[in-house]
């Protein structure tokens, strides 16, 4: 047979059973980037960093989170006993190299331009080391160099190379471990309280610890829905996977894996940097099974725009994933499970089956078991292809039944749609 949405319902006379369908409860990863740049001011007046604690503060105390598990980790972690900052490779030890900003300057040089060797400039340039004008404010070169207020253009402080980590266990091992809200804001709210911005930007072996530790939660509480969240306000800089291509198949790896982990992604940067870090972020956010990522630029209410974005992840996360209820008599048999939706005062209709994810149609959709019961697996969960959680979304009022008892009505791709001759009774 060949069912989707608007197919008649399965004959409600084979049906032992139907029960309105739940979704699952919410265990959220949060990885959060407490990098340096977090100390930056939005236009409100407060730091990003602030505006952060202060969001995720209003999140962790709403009533509609009550019952969501967190667990809380940041990026970057720092190495102990590393210095803050260098002016040589001895300061590091074995932390070094010290990196030092550098920059191409000539004769007609007229802006900024990062390098790391003479060949990275153009004719007639030099890489420099970068400075600062201490009175005027800005970058300038060469070191020495008299700047706009009659100061003189001193080195930026380096940085030790390996002071950031980039090891993935660090990132894995939450700084608060998964407990239910409201219960667990207090600790949360402390732990982002102790937390101060400072260091540079491993995103990927960040993503890479946040969705194995999602991972294991989910084996441990399979009849949960798990998600990573993935809180930036730069684009990586150090570490590897360094480049985004990179990280977006980290988190390609995780919507696809057993069991499935999407990563949402919410990004907070300047005005001039916004348009840059959205689509860099989307690659990450759509191969992470999210679509696009939320960018957040600071000339906004930071703090109020960030709480609207944690607010739609609590109610996206879910919204798609329901459990399977037990049989009231014996086992179930999975073939004859069916997924019904009754939108509003409108007949209730049929959602076939797939085989998994990557069998649901972008335009039928339809909905698949979180494992194979063909291969010996035993499902807990179902799930709804994008196409047909999209339709279920837009739809405050449609109510979702699991029905058992009824053949399975499947989508077979490599056939024309066939209604199915199947009427409902009452």
């Amino acid at each position: 047979a060949d069912g989707a949405m608007g197919t008649p319902p399965a004959d409600a006379a084979c049906a032992t059973q139907s029960v309105a369908a739940q979704t699952l409860p919410l265990d959220l990863y949060m990885m959060i980037d407490s990098s340096g740049s977090m100390s930056e001011q939005t236009a409100a007046g407060p730091t990003k960093w602030m505006a952060v604690q202060t969001a995720m503060g209003a999140f962790f105390n709403d009533p509609m989170s009550a019952g969501i598990s967190v667990g809380l980790q940041y990026f970057p972690q720092i190495q102990p006993n590393v210095a803050t900052t260098c002016s040589s490779n001895a300061n590091c030890g074995s932390f070094g190299p010290c990196d030092l900003y550098r920059t191409c300057f000539g004769p007609t040089t007229t802006q900024i331009v990062l390098c790391n060797t003479n060949a990275d400039c153009n004719r007639g340039e030099t890489c420099v080391q970068l400075g600062q004008c201490p009175l005027s404010g800005g970058s300038c070169a060469p070191i020495g160099a008299y700047c706009p207020s009659g100061d003189y253009c001193v080195p930026y402080d380096g940085y030790c190379d390996g002071r950031d980590r980039c090891d993935l266990p660090t990132y894995a091992t939450p700084a608060v471990s998964f407990a239910a809200l409201p219960g667990a804001a207090p600790a949360l709210a402390a732990s982002l309280a102790a937390r101060q911005p400072d260091g540079r930007t491993p995103t990927g072996p960040a993503l890479a610890g946040a969705l194995q530790a999602a991972g294991a939660r989910a084996s441990a509480v399979l009849d949960h829905r798990v998600a990573a969240v993935l809180v930036t306000d730069g684009l990586p800089t150090e570490c590897t996977p360094l480049d985004i291509p990179a990280i977006a198949a980290v988190a390609a790896r995780g919507a696809s894996g057993t069991p499935a982990i999407p990563t949402f992604v919410i990004g907070v940067f300047g005005p001039d940097e916004a348009a840059t870090a959205q689509p860099n972020l989307d690659t990450i956010a759509a191969s992470g099974g999210t679509g696009k990522a939320v960018v957040i630029d600071t000339s906004q209410d930071v703090t109020k725009a960030l709480q609207a974005a944690l607010n739609r992840i609590r109610t996206t996360a879910v919204a798609c994933s329901f459990k399977l209820p037990p049989a009231t008599m014996g086992a179930i048999d999975f073939n004859k499970v069916n997924v019904q939706v009754t939108p509003g005062s409108a007949a209730a209709s049929t959602i076939g089956y797939v085989k998994g994810k990557a069998s649901c149609d972008p335009a039928r959709g339809g909905w698949y078991y979180d494992v194979d019961p063909a291969a010996g697996q035993t499902p807990s969960t179902i799930i709804t292809c994008d196409a047909t959680c999209a339709q279920l979304t837009s739809n405050a009022t449609a109510r979702i039944d699991i029905v058992l008892g009824c053949q399975t009505i499947v989508i077979t791709l490599d056939d024309p749609p066939q209604r199915s001759g199947c009427s409902r009774r009452s």
